[in-house]
């Protein structure tokens, strides 16, 4: 299993990650903990391949769409 590109845990219930599939693509996964459940996973873009890290501007799309999951 590959060490995920950028991770986050929400309100200490959701955990969230990107996890790179190729170069420039990875899969945003969110996981309910509470409900022992995954809530959502797809495919996202990994901007400039992410060879140092992921770019500020993905990470702002990812937060907005793990809200709108959790929050919808």
């Amino acid at each position: 299993m590959e060490k995920p590109i950028w991770t986050a845990t929400l309100d200490e219930w959701y955990e969230c990650k990107v996890v790179r599939n190729s170069h420039y693509s990875g899969q945003l996964q969110v996981f309910d903990n509470q409900e022992n459940k995954s809530l959502y996973d797809e495919e996202v873009r990994l901007s400039y391949g992410a060879t140092f890290g992921p770019d500020a501007l993905d990470v702002v799309e990812w937060q907005n769409k793990v809200m709108e999951i959790v929050n919808g």
